[in-house]
């Protein structure tokens, strides 16, 4: 039995963020486990073909940060056909954005008697299509309306995802496959406290002017980081906040961005940091005086987990979702209203409360990316 993953996003991503993170996370745990069972593939699109991914330059790459990313892949060929019954062919990255179709793979798959996993992240494109770009909704309805057809068992990452998905189903009148619940890992990042030397300059003077609240994630419209530049004007600013937005600057931004960089207090107040290292992210988690979680809709929320995992308070948006991943561990405030997260943020200007909260995130234990993808292969590995 083999596990073949389509990986060519990961492989292609010019930065290391969410789904592509975990995808990283996940594979590096399954080649520990197994490596001769991992079949790592990437799409060369100009041959229509894929190309098998060298696993040991796969975690020397990502592990161990050697070696050139283009040459893990080589020149050896898998053609779908050389999958077998009983292997299983498991979509754990963003393959939606392929240009390998699932509604045209996975039949074919089907056919040879092959088993499909896939990992299903969210459905926000088929929820909430608004926050997401036209093209990527096109292409999630072929790959979720693939999946429901052809997958032979689904994974999720929280019960909310699941009924979610339920609900689909009945809407379209198709029988949901095995649903199973995955919580993500949150300890990716343990390691001892980062030292101010290990951080790009600018990262370690925005930390240290003055007590910031950090976003950390993929600057896009679901985000919602328009909320905390508003709340800094009704009242973080005045409280002697600064704010600090750790992302890429996504897609459909561009006002966002012309308000961002045109601020006044923009560089003295107002920060934006992309392309960090996991270090400078460690670095500005630990040095937070909160973390906000200002989503409209999320599948999982890493974020929440890291801040808490690392002792920092958390104010998020009171979302399904939110609630079941990180519950008691966070304080909530209403989605998309600036003045009650400013509440919220007041109600620790008591140090000894801000002090007595962050000793209650020591009880916080988090599941672990070892126990994620142990669940993950009690899945895969089923008969």
């Amino acid at each position: 039995m083999k596990i073949y993953m389509d990986i060519t996003v990961l492989t292609l991503a010019t930065f290391i963020t969410g789904i592509q993170r975990v995808t990283r996370e996940i594979i590096l745990r399954l080649l520990e486990h197994g490596q001769e069972k991992v079949v790592l593939l990437h799409y060369h699109a100009k041959e229509d073909q894929y190309h098998l991914i060298d696993n040991e330059r796969f975690t020397a790459y990502y592990r161990l940060h050697k070696g050139i990313k283009n040459k893990m892949i080589t020149r050896h060929k898998i053609a779908v056909t050389d999958m077998r019954p009983g292997d299983v062919f498991f979509d754990l990255d963003a393959v939606w954005m392929c240009r390998v179709k699932r509604s045209y793979l996975l039949p074919l798959l089907k056919k040879q008697g092959v088993r499909i996993v896939a990992h299903i992240y969210d459905i926000i494109s088929i929820t909430h299509p608004q926050y997401c770009l036209e093209r990527g909704v096109y292409n999630f309805m072929d790959y979720i309306a693939a999946h429901l057809q052809y997958a032979d068992e689904l994974i999720v990452n929280a019960r909310a995802t699941g009924e979610e998905l339920k609900r689909l189903a009945d809407q379209v009148g198709v029988c949901l496959p095995p649903c199973h619940v995955a919580a993500l890992g949150a300890d990716f990042s343990q390691r001892c406290p980062v030292e101010s030397e290990e951080v790009p300059w600018q990262v370690q003077r925005a930390a240290e002017e003055a007590p910031y609240i950090l976003m950390v994630g993929t600057i896009e419209p679901r985000k919602n980081h328009k909320l905390l530049l508003e709340a800094y004007e009704k009242g973080l600013k005045q409280a002697g906040y600064h704010v600090i937005l750790a992302g890429y600057m996504g897609w459909n931004m561009e006002e966002f961005a012309r308000q961002l960089y045109s601020h006044p207090d923009y560089g003295r107040g107002i920060y934006h940091f992309d392309g960090l290292e996991d270090a400078a992210i460690d670095y500005l988690y630990q040095h937070a005086r909160f973390l906000a979680f200002c989503s409209y809709t999320e599948g999982f929320g890493l974020p929440l987990l890291e801040s808490i995992q690392r002792g920092t308070p958390v104010i998020a948006a009171d979302i399904p979702v939110s609630r079941e991943v990180a519950g008691e561990y966070c304080d909530w405030f209403r989605q998309d209203d600036a003045a009650d997260l400013c509440r919220v943020v007041a109600a620790y200007a008591d140090e000894r409360k801000y002090q007595m909260r962050k000793e209650s995130l020591k009880a916080y234990r988090p599941v672990s990316w070892e126990q994620c993808c142990g669940r993950m292969e009690e899945i895969l590995y089923r008969s």
